[in-house]
């Protein structure tokens, strides 16, 4: 802001707005009237004790100064101290207005898959040109996100709004008659589908219509929608003037009625392009939605805030304060004062000790004073952190922070923590891996591993000697337990040639109180044979674990039609059971 400007913007006050954004900012006037008080008590101080040195002294004694000497610092002193307070509070007169935010617009092209779309006029028909058209319309980059829905007797979206124009002409190479499960033209189902798509749309934005044939009721559903929407709409019209026969339907021909056209083309948000050999059509759709790809949204009402005018309080400060380095303007026991009041509850034990010392510093003084666990709750520096917790004893923490550090230094920390942990294996791996980027490292590295390894086996043969112990209690267990049912009557024992054969119909009259088999053979009215280990032929193979998305994968069709002739069944069956079908099915 130059000079003028600030005399311009200092004359312009408007008094009756004038207010402060933060008041309580003025508060700060009290303690800079205590300052002020007791700067005055201070010089009042001085000339008494100079009252005590004899009269015929004092001209040796002393220099007599200017009385504004003294004062013109004090007096700087408050004015510029007052500056930085009424800065400080937000003096404001007048609002300054917040442009609306910046939106993008989409573009989402309809194609029409109705029978008609299906004559030959067009060479090689009108769907096939159609998607050709697509095509052109993406290569000429209209920049905006761009999705796809397909309708004839239904409507359903292809893509949603997507940049990735070549996932859109993927998708629409495989759009056809036959993947529609209702036939006919049903513009009012199209609408309603165009308004869930662009329901989050707040831009204007654009339909791209692609179609051969629009009549009354159709153009009149039309132009009722566009009116009330803050979209517009682009239509493609893919047919010739004399159209042909509908296949199917050799007695219809389909064709464009000039007049629906005219009154259709007065609607000053609707615009109809005719098809063309080449793509200039297509083109200029893409050039008028490149052209709007931005808008700004409306200001609303209240988008206005209040202009804080404070900053211009710096510069009486500024000018102020560079006085203050001139001999004699000091006020040291003020500064003094300011200090006291401040610094009183510096430290780690005040409520703000980021206020007096970085996180770092903190946690260094908590290390010296052996706090480890705290010190690594204080620290920013992971490698600090780190060596923090690994005192501590939470060598999990230590070892996943030095993970961090690449370095042969991180590795080889990595590895201390590691065998802490009793990961001999993972601590071995980090202890050959810190050798490698660093061979000075090789004489500490290998009492590390010679201790690690010694710990390991040691820690191996513990195991072993808790495991055997183990294994030998149970196996006495067991010989017990088989000593104790020796003479169990259903203890299972091979059949002898003098054992009774059991059949299915003998009686047995003195059961057994405990036992789980009754014999090694069972006999049938046809043949005798052993119990099966495991049932005939080979296990069937566990399937559990396989992922469901594999197994989809699997079922998926090849043919990207297929999937959308599905997909659009099942929407037809779910939201469309009770709509008015086509008078028409072409």
């Amino acid at each position: 802001m130059d000079w003028d400007e600030l005399k311009d913007t200092i004359k312009k006050i408007d008094w009756k707005e004038f207010h402060f954004l933060r008041p309580q900012a003025l508060y700060l006037f009290v303690p800079l009237a205590v300052i002020v008080l007791l700067l005055i008590i201070g010089n009042k101080e001085r000339r008494r004790w100079k009252a005590m040195i004899a009269k015929p002294l004092r001209p040796f004694m002393f220099n007599r100064g200017s009385r504004w000497a003294i004062l013109l610092p004090i007096l700087f002193f408050i004015i510029g101290l007052s500056s930085m307070i009424i800065g400080l509070a937000g003096p404001t007169w007048k609002k300054k207005e917040i442009p609306g935010q910046k939106i993008q617009a989409a573009v989402l092209i309809a194609l029409d898959l109705s029978r008609s779309m299906m004559t030959a006029d067009i060479q090689p028909n009108r769907i096939e040109r159609a998607k050709f058209k697509i095509n052109d319309f993406l290569d000429a980059n209209p920049r905006a996100r761009a999705g796809l829905i397909a309708f004839a007797g239904t409507a359903h979206p292809v893509l949603p709004f997507t940049s990735d124009y070549k996932i859109i002409k993927f998708h629409a190479q495989s759009l056809s008659n036959r993947i529609m499960p209702v036939q006919g033209t049903n513009t009012t189902v199209l609408l309603q589908q165009i308004d869930t798509l662009m329901k989050h749309i707040t831009a204007p934005s654009t339909v791209l219509l692609i179609t051969d044939a629009i009549d009354n009721d159709e153009a009149a559903q039309l132009s009722t929608w566009v009116t009330n929407s803050i979209h517009h709409l682009e239509i493609l019209l893919v047919s010739t003037p004399n159209g042909a026969p509908i296949p199917g339907y050799r007695k219809i021909i389909s064709r464009q009625d000039p007049a629906v056209l005219q009154n259709l083309a007065q609607n000053n948000k609707i615009i109809i392009t005719p098809l063309t050999l080449d793509n200039s059509d297509v083109k200029a759709i893409a050039e008028r939605v490149s052209k709007k790809l931005y808008f700004e949204s409306e200001k609303k009402k209240d988008a206005k805030e209040w202009d804080d005018m404070g900053f211009l309080m710096i510069y009486p400060a500024l000018l102020i304060t560079a006085f203050w380095f001139r001999r004699g303007w000091t006020i040291q026991w003020c500064l003094l004062l300011f200090s006291t009041l401040l610094l009183s509850s510096c430290g780690l034990k005040s409520k703000n000790p980021d206020w007096w010392y970085s996180k770092d510093y903190q946690g260094q003084l908590l290390q010296n004073a052996g706090k480890y666990a705290d010190a690594a709750e204080r620290f920013d520096d992971d490698k600090h952190k780190a060596v923090a917790y690994f005192k501590a004893g939470n060598y999990a923490a230590a070892a996943d922070l030095f993970a961090l550090d690449s370095s042969a230094a991180g590795n080889y920390n990595m590895g201390l923590a590691l065998a802490k942990q009793g990961r001999y294996d993972a601590a071995e791996i980090a202890f050959n891996k810190a050798v490698l980027l660093d061979s000075t490292l090789k004489t500490v590295v290998k009492n590390s591993l010679a201790a690690t390894k010694a710990i390991k086996k040691r820690t191996d043969s513990i195991t072993q000697y808790a495991q055997k112990s183990i294994g030998k209690k149970t196996r006495d267990k067991d010989i017990a337990t088989k000593k104790n049912h020796k003479d169990d009557p259903l203890k299972e024992h091979k059949p002898v040639s003098e054992d009774d054969q059991l059949s299915s119909d003998t009686r047995v009259k003195n059961l057994p109180k405990f036992g789980d088999r009754v014999s090694d053979e069972v006999a049938t009215n046809i043949h005798r044979a052993k119990e099966a280990k495991t049932p005939g032929g080979a296990p069937p193979k566990d399937k559990s674990g396989e992922l469901a998305s594999n197994i989809l994968l699997r079922k998926a069709e090849a043919d990207p039609a297929e999937f959308l002739h599905k997909r659009f069944l099942l929407q037809e069956k779910l939201y469309y059971k009770k709509i008015e079908r086509s008078k028409t099915l072409w």
